[in-house]
């Protein structure tokens, strides 16, 4: 059996850097800016507003990503032995999934993102368990963005996640 895959393998010391802070915003706005001011219920509402606006065009990108899901899964599928690479792609499409969702109003694909990146990272095997432990991720983030299933997704996303996550559960460990 192939260990799971770790992001940051290809890492070594000599690549890691520390940055010093960024204090670009702090000179745009000024040192004199409260943050009560920045945070108003007046500008937190314009963001919302702004962020429900983009929605849309959030569905498009995150169909692309749902694709490359799609991709990586089935060039894994085809070969399972040979697929650590692909199911690193699974992770960060996953990973970028779960890290927008939630903003426009999908917490629901984020847990399920957030599920799969998880598996992929820490749990996954080459086998047809696990590659079906996969499938059922990005079929349940299908259903959830073709049925714009918002939040939690009620009843419907309690059934959704609680089967997947019991998937999961039954299949991280073998």
């Amino acid at each position: 059996m192939n260990e799971p895959v770790d992001p940051f393998a290809s890492l070594t010391d000599e690549e890691v850097r520390v940055l010093p802070p960024d204090y670009a915003l702090k000179k745009i706005i000024g040192n004199d800016v409260d943050l009560k001011e920045i945070f108003s219920p007046e500008n937190i509402e314009k963001a919302q507003s702004v962020i429900n606006e983009h929605k849309e065009s959030f569905i498009e990108w995150v169909m692309k990503d749902i694709e490359q899901l799609e991709e990586s899964y089935a060039k894994a599928a085809a070969n399972p032995a040979d697929s650590k690479d692909e199911i690193r792609k699974l992770a960060r499409a996953a990973f970028i999934i779960k890290s927008q969702a939630g903003t426009f109003g999908f917490q629901l694909a984020t847990q399920v993102a957030k599920s799969l990146d998880d598996f992929c990272n820490k749990h996954f095997h080459p086998g047809a368990d696990h590659m079906m432990v996969v499938r059922k991720h990005i079929d349940t983030l299908v259903v959830i963005f073709q049925k714009n299933i918002t939040g939690d997704g009620g009843a419907v996303g309690k059934e959704l996640s609680g089967n997947l996550f019991k998937l999961v559960d039954k299949f991280k460990d073998k």
